[in-house]
């Protein structure tokens, strides 16, 4: 189990027990199983960029000492996971081997780091994992840089125990996987976003921790089919898919490239709570004030303008009561004829000065006396 963030002083020197009080307790050790703790691995500070993103795990394992029939002979692995309460408290992982108990941690283990037995969503992954930090020469023998680890390569089997490489090739089989849940366990939680651990949200709001460069969304849909195959050995075989064009054509249920995956759900899985949107506050965006203030601005000038014009077309001379000054200053009215034609200040010569109307009627261009 790899603990984090783990310890950043006092740390257990490898190949050695660590002091008492300076590494995890209360963890159990099978007796049948002839279990102890493992010195040859404590952990490593794994680093990220930025450096902020740099921690230091811890990693409680245990060793158990095989005889030939772990590799020659059928047995059975066993990983018990409880995980802990809401409050983070209680819960263990126990590892057992054909029944036995190899190996425990409990929830009061980790109260050195103020960790807890892991309440996220979990997958099991069954390989052959060969890693240069367990079972090498440490420290590098005399006259190797240890900077490659390769059977068959004279620059780089310096680095490798000796007849290490008669172990290759080696293979696992695995004949079957079962997993149990308890009934009516409300800590025993199926699907990969539960709402106690709300996975798909987390990656939405930390996108480029979980993007490589070139990508644009961190969860890439999943492709079914499409993988370049031979034959049908190649997608899985005919229960799973086919090739078909050079290409890998999945049947129903099953998924991914080679069609190697089941295209499976959760019936009851946990689906991430839509939350209506809603202000906390009232919220002015910038723009939208940039905006009010540019309106604003424009607002007054244009205002004294419109002020400025009709202040100057007051100065103008208006109509007393239908009369109009003459040019020898006297006031006379407008005849009915003149005010119904135009609104504008005539001359005095607009009225006639006789009292004879004479009208004219235009026909073709030529002025004619009615």
């Amino acid at each position: 189990m790899q603990v984090a963030p783990g310890l950043q002083k006092k740390r257990p020197i490898l190949g050695q027990l660590p002091k008492e009080g300076n590494w995890y307790s209360n963890i159990e050790y099978g007796n049948e199983t002839n279990a102890e703790i493992n010195p040859f691995f404590y952990g490593v500070t794994l680093v990220h960029k930025p450096k902020s993103y740099t921690y230091q795990s811890d990693a409680l394992s245990a060793n158990m000492h095989l005889s030939k029939s772990h590799y020659q002979n059928q047995h059975i692995y066993r990983v018990e996971w409880e995980p802990p309460e809401v409050d983070g408290s209680g819960g263990h992982i126990k590892w057992f081997i054909d029944g036995k108990l190899m190996f425990g941690i409990h929830g009061d283990s980790l109260n050195l780091t103020g960790s807890e037995i892991p309440s996220e969503p979990m997958y099991m992954l069954m390989n052959i994992a060969v890693s240069k930090n367990w079972g090498f020469p440490m420290p590098c023998p005399g006259g190797c840089d240890c900077t490659c680890f390769e059977c068959g390569n004279s620059d780089c089997e310096c680095a490798i125990p000796e007849g290490y490489c008669n172990n290759f090739p080696a293979d696992m089989e695995v004949e079957y996987v079962r997993v149990y849940q308890a009934v009516n366990e409300s800590k025993h939680i199926l699907g990969c976003s539960p709402t106690v651990r709300p996975t798909e949200s987390f990656i939405k709001g930390h996108r480029k921790r979980y993007m490589e460069e070139g990508q644009k969304v961190p969860l890439l849909p999943i492709q079914q089919g499409g993988a370049k195959c031979e034959n049908d050995n190649n997608c899985g075989g005919i229960k799973m898919g086919e090739c078909y064009g050079g290409h890998c054509q999945c049947i129903d249920k099953t998924t991914g490239p080679a069609c190697l995956a089941s295209d499976g759900f959760y019936d009851h899985e946990d689906k991430e709570k839509k939350v209506p949107f809603e202000w906390d506050f009232i919220y002015v965006p910038k723009s939208l004030i940039i905006f009010v203030l540019i309106l604003i601005g424009g607002f007054f000038p244009s205002m004294l303008l419109i002020i400025r014009k009709n202040r100057k077309q007051a100065q103008y001379q208006s109509l007393i009561n239908g009369s109009v000054p003459s040019h020898s200053g006297q006031v006379r009215p407008l005849s009915r004829e003149t005010l119904a034609y135009q609104n504008s200040v005539p001359s005095d010569y607009v009225v006639p000065r006789n009292d004879k109307v004479v009208t004219y009627c235009v026909i073709d261009g030529r002025l004619v006396d009615k």
